[in-house]
């Protein structure tokens, strides 16, 4: 992340920093880069547009610093031993994400990247990556301890799992969505079961023999 763009004079505050990037994401969530505007952010902030324009000249700048740090994969890896409880963690972690404050601007990006692709691009692809190469280590570390077989597909489980939740999300009407958000945890505990039942019944663990 480039960061504010730094200049001469007081020390900046990140008070202010933080209403602009936080404005930033809600205003892209609601409106889309066509509608996008640094006067805009600045009204939503509360802050002078002469300190937004300091910080940030152009929109572009703007809206790549606060995706970037607000859409970026918490810490930590998912490393639970098991296969059942790798994905439990990881689809819970998406529906949190899907339902959160920066679910909706996660899902405009990777929209407009195909739209704007010389402008969000390489962005969307930065973000999706650290996710995807996280996601698909469960399956590899299930493939070595035995839980599945040789050739299961960590793009047919993961597009399955994580395609379920986004498509449960989306397909929500808006008047639903306070009773979808109330049962999600259920939900979510559902689709991890059915996912890893057919993944086991798929790709079946190869048999030990007896030594």
């Amino acid at each position: 992340m480039s960061g504010p763009a730094a200049g001469p004079g007081r020390p900046r505050d990140a008070e202010v920093d933080r209403k602009a990037l936080r404005a930033a994401v809600e205003l892209y969530a609601e409106l889309g880069w066509a509608k996008f505007t640094l006067d805009a952010v600045a009204r939503r902030a509360g802050i002078g547009k002469a300190a937004l324009y300091r910080r940030w000249p152009t929109r572009e700048r703007l809206v790549a610093d606060a995706l970037e740090q607000a859409l970026a994969p918490p810490d930590g890896t998912i490393d639970t031993g098991t296969l059942r409880e790798d994905l439990r963690a990881l689809a819970h972690a998406m529906m949190a994400y899907y339902l959160g404050p920066y679910g909706l601007a996660g899902l405009r990006l990777h929209v407009e990247a195909r739209a704007c692709p010389e402008q969000f691009a390489e962005l969307a692809a930065g973000l999706r990556r650290s996710r995807v190469l996280e996601a698909r280590a469960i399956i590899r570390r299930a493939i070595e301890r035995g839980e599945l077989g040789e050739r299961a597909s960590p793009t047919l489980i993961l597009d399955t799992l994580v395609g379920g939740l986004l498509n449960h999300v989306l397909a929500t009407p808006e008047e639903l969505r306070p009773e979808m958000t109330a049962r999600s945890h259920q939900y979510v505990e559902d689709v991890t079961a059915f996912v890893l039942t057919a993944a086991v019944a798929l790709y079946p663990p190869a048999r030990r023999t007896a030594g």
